[in-house]
């Protein structure tokens, strides 16, 4: 925590402290096992009930779940099992090597599964074109330039029409 850890727990315990609003710190061990697959469940079962209590500070998912983001997300090889304390150093080395990119959120790359929701996002901002701008573009694109249709459908810039149109971007709109 006192090198720059960049995982969450460790930023905000060196916050607090810093702000000296830690005036007290309490650790509860929940359970003692030496069986790892009834470790694992149980820390996906904690961790899964209380993902949405803004006070957590679990930046993954718990247990095997934890295992399969990793996989998931490219910090973990596929066949690479590490022990239960090697996940934070997994975590924590990503995050140095991709500082801007940050860990994909859970939740979020769940919900980029959904088409729906996936294009609810992409187009929902007032400076985003529309699900029917964008099916507009692609018809009228076998007869008109990207200036045109720019103008034509109300789009900002023409760039912006050529982009989808050259399939940059939008794609996941049909």
């Amino acid at each position: 925590m006192e090198t720059g850890s960049p995982l969450l727990f460790h930023r905000t315990l060196r916050e607090e402290l810093s702000a000296g609003r830690a005036t007290y710190i309490h650790h509860k061990v929940m359970g003692i096992t030496d069986d790892l697959e009834r470790l694992y469940a149980t820390e996906e079962w904690l961790v899964e009930r209380h993902w949405a209590d803004t006070r957590r500070l679990n930046m993954i998912p718990g247990g095997k779940s934890g295992l399969k983001y990793l996989r998931e997300n490219g910090m973990l090889a596929e066949r690479v099992t590490p022990l239960p304390d090697e996940r934070d150093r997994l975590v924590e080395t990503w995050l140095r090597d991709h500082p801007r990119k940050g860990l994909p959120t859970p939740w979020v790359t769940e919900k980029w599964k959904d088409d729906e929701w996936a294009i609810a996002q992409i187009c929902g901002r007032d400076d985003r074109l529309s699900v029917e701008q964008v099916r507009a573009i692609r018809e009228l694109s076998k007869a008109y330039s990207a200036e045109a249709i720019a103008e034509r459908i109300g789009a900002r810039t023409k760039e912006q029409v050529q982009r989808v149109i050259d399939g940059e971007t939008y794609t996941r709109v049909v």
